[in-house]
């Protein structure tokens, strides 16, 4: 398929462009920047200018869209929520019109754990309650719903990946893996603040842009949601100890604290993503973590 790919320079995006090329698809790449990079094959074009996207997609013959670019999580523009809803929310619905005028085939959008909120116990399944404690996380699920409705009305082909907290190379907002990892190298001791039995559903990149490939080659979505984690829920200690057998001279402070989005998410069930598209992840956390810093290594992580 031609995919235009948005938030082709983010964390997923410089993940997805390889992994899609390598499956046989030509991917057109944008995003608003390049993050100081030089990305000869990247277009820079923002999302809320419908006639360049247009002809683009049109001159292009696109077949389908991965929409990876957005504000990144709740951490992000905090204080800033109409900022969110014109870049999560106005964006989405821009490409959902455009891929409606011109019959795309597919419409995959990268959705969030943060939709459901501050859970507690319970197990998450893509049935439960969407109740977001934060304004990043509404706009996911006023995107889910767009996506939904434009199933319903114009039979646009749309899935949603519920994505849980993604590590890898290219990510640049707050990150302890990050820390770890690069502390780790230089042989820095890590201080982390946290609650030791909270848990965190942490996945590595490349099984997110797995996920999403899958989707997008799935020749029939059986449903328009779908959580995408890599089944393990670790508490930090969890994580330190996988930690330190694969990072040499890790030296980590665990103090008190609390995580910078403290929702209660203590099951995070993926197996509708195995019973309807044959997916599950790969990477334990720490095949993760030796990936990552491997990636730090050779000097293809961003700083």
């Amino acid at each position: 398929m031609k995919v235009l790919l948005t938030g082709a320079a983010g964390l997923i995006g410089m993940a997805l462009r390889p992994m899609l090329a390598r499956r046989g698809h030509n991917v057109v790449a944008c995003d608003i920047t390049a993050f100081g990079r030089t990305d000869p094959e990247l277009r820079l074009m923002p999302l809320d200018e419908r006639p360049r996207l247009e002809e683009l997609i049109v001159e292009e013959e696109i077949d389908a869209i991965i929409h990876c670019g957005a504000i990144s999580g709740p951490m992000m523009a905090r204080g800033q929520p109409l900022k969110l809803v014109a870049a999560n929310i106005d964006g989405t619905a821009l490409l959902l019109d455009i891929a409606r005028e011109q019959g795309l085939k597919r419409f995959v959008f990268c959705s969030s754990i943060s939709v459901y909120g501050d859970v507690g116990a319970a197990d998450i399944t893509e049935a439960t309650p969407l109740r977001p404690t934060s304004v990043y996380g509404a706009t996911k699920v006023a995107c889910e719903q767009l996506i939904q409705g434009f199933g319903v009305e114009y039979g646009l082909s749309g899935v949603s990946l519920r994505l849980g907290r993604i590590y890898g190379p290219y990510r640049r907002g707050n990150c302890h893996l990050n820390t770890l990892i690069r502390n780790s190298e230089r042989g820095v001791a890590t201080d982390i603040p946290c609650d030791p039995g909270f848990v965190y559903h942490y996945v590595y990149v490349d099984d997110v842009a797995d996920a999403i490939i899958t989707a997008l080659e799935a020749p029939k979505l059986v449903h328009r949601e779908y959580n995408i984690g890599s089944g393990e829920a670790l508490t930090m200690p969890e994580i330190i100890d996988a930690a330190a057998r694969v990072l040499l001279g890790l030296k980590v402070r665990l103090i008190p604290g609390a995580d910078d989005v403290p929702d209660i998410q203590t099951v995070f069930d993926v197996s509708r993503a195995d019973h309807d598209l044959a997916w599950t992840p790969r990477f334990h956390i720490a095949d993760g973590l030796v990936a990552y810093r491997d990636a730090v290594r050779a000097g293809t992580a961003a700083a």
